[in-house]
């Protein structure tokens, strides 16, 4: 009698249950409740712009905060494993990108020149969800691809989108735009690091001002992305330390990437003497 019923309570868990009580308390079950979400989006509505909308929102996401999350874990331990998350990761921000794609042509026929500089669009503050989602779509295609050049030449891309859409509306999102140029600016192999660093900069106290420092993001990607690189223990320890002791729930809007930021905080500050030569 009990094996019968765990079918039916294990599916009324996923419909009813918050996303951050499972990877909280369950995380193994988060692959499981993301693949079994994006299903039923699919299954429901996968033609209307706004269906398509969610779906790539929840792709991201999941290959972002799950995927890529258990990957670079992973990969010290088992690198063979690794790599076939991160190319499951890499075909799912793929998809993405084609179905975003797909959105932007539907809402503006010129888009595919316009991205390839060969046409001139008037976006609107309406086109931003799909600026920001087809970036991030694009950068963790770069990033979980791990330097293959087909990906790279798409950095520059996510510079237009990102730039594109704060020209529109630069606190969108609370500091998401700002959040995700400091992650394309640190990926930006023209710059010399004075620039890299003034620029992480600019874009920090942009992301955090807007925030109010309720979004662990602009902390995270400052830690990896420019105290890391430049051998900045303090300053690393300070950002992931922030991190760690947030209250998630001053914001729903940020309470579950929060909780993935500082799930990795702990994760990354556990391994800070492999990290740093001193």
């Amino acid at each position: 009698m009990g094996r019968r019923l765990l079918p039916l309570c294990f599916s009324l868990c996923f419909f009813s249950c918050s996303p951050k009580y499972i990877i909280l308390d369950h995380p193994n079950l988060a692959s499981i409740y993301f693949e079994k979400k994006i299903d039923s989006l699919e299954e429901k509505d996968s033609h209307s712009i706004s269906g398509k909308r969610k779906i790539v929102k929840n792709k991201v996401e999941y290959a972002f905060g799950i995927i890529l999350e258990k990957s670079d874990r992973l990969i010290d331990e088992d690198y063979s494993l690794a790599l076939v998350d991160y190319k499951n990761a890499n075909k799912i921000f793929n998809e993405a990108k084609i179905l975003e794609l797909s959105i932007l042509r539907e809402t503006h026929p010129e888009f595919e020149f316009w991205i390839n500089g060969k046409a001139d669009i008037t976006f609107s503050k309406d086109d931003i969800f799909d600026l920001y989602w087809l970036a991030a779509s694009y950068g963790g295609a770069i990033k979980s691809s791990r330097g293959d050049p087909f990906e790279l030449v798409n950095i520059p891309t996510v510079g237009k989108l990102l730039k594109t859409a704060i020209r529109l509306e630069p606190e969108w999102g609370r500091g998401a735009l700002y959040s995700a140029m400091m992650s394309y600016t640190s990926s930006r192999p023209d710059l010399s690091s004075d620039m890299l660093k003034d620029s992480a900069n600019y874009y920090f106290n942009k992301a955090v001002s807007v925030s109010d420092s309720l979004d662990a993001s602009p902390f995270m990607t400052y830690a990896e992305s420019i105290h890391k690189p430049f051998q900045n223990r303090a300053g690393y320890i300070n950002k992931l330390n922030f991190v760690i002791n947030m209250d998630v729930k001053k914001n729903t809007q940020f309470e579950l990437s929060n909780i993935i930021a500082q799930k990795r905080a702990k994760w990354l500050l556990s391994k800070t003497n492999e990290t740093f030569l001193e």
